[in-house]
Parts: structure tokens; C-alpha cells; sequence
């Protein structure tokens, strides 16, 4: 079974340059295995087909750094393989990351 998802990293805040602040990182996605997990179950609990962690906060005089973006978690089935638009394997990246937590 193969289905094709848009998974977008949050973009960053915008910094106070004025005052040297620094816009906060963009949230990350994050592909999860979990051992009950289907693709089938994906594509009901996502129809959209979109995946995207939240923005950064930006920088103000109270809070020369902003925050990080809110992370988006999928949870997948074990063994599956994340493809980028050129068909090339996705392992860790600046914004994916493929993680098979210890049971």
C-alpha cells in the first residue's frame, strides 16, 4: 500500500533585530512507530493528508528568544519507509525524523 502525505516542518518565528532577539525554530514532524498502528488507520484518522508542526514564536522586548513551534507526532506502523518528492529514503533531517521507540 503506498499513499502519498505533505509533512511540513513549522517555519521559524521572526527575531527582534533591533534588540538582538531570535525568532524561535520551527516545530518538528515526527514519524512514530507504534506496534498497532495501520496505514489504513492513517489515511482515517488524517484524511487531509497533511502533516505540519506549528510555527515559532517570534521575539519581543519581554522575550528576546522565542519559543519553539509545537511538534506534530504520527504515529506509523513499524517498517515503513518515508520518501521525500524524489523517491529517496528520509532518515534524520533538519525536519524528519523516523523513530522506533524501545518497547
Amino acid at each position: 500500500m503506498r499513499g502519498k502525505q505533505n509533512e511540513i516542518g513549522g517555519t521559524g518565528g521572526m527575531g527582534y533585530p533591533r534588540l538582538g532577539g531570535e525568532g524561535g525554530r520551527g516545530g518538528d514532524v515526527w514519524f512514530i512507530a507504534q506496534e498497532r498502528s495501520t496505514l489504513k488507520g492513517i489515511k482515517a484518522r488524517y484524511p487531509q493528508k497533511r502533516f505540519v508542526a506549528g510555527s515559532g514564536a517570534n521575539s519581543s522586548v519581554k522575550a528576546l528568544k522565542g519559543g519553539k513551534g509545537k511538534d506534530c507526532e504520527v504515529h506509523v506502523p513499524p517498517g515503513i519507509s518515508v520518501l521525500d518528492d524524489d523517491g529517496k529514503k528520509i532518515g534524520k533531517n533538519l525536519c524528519f525524523h523516523l523513530i522506533y521507540p524501545s518497547i
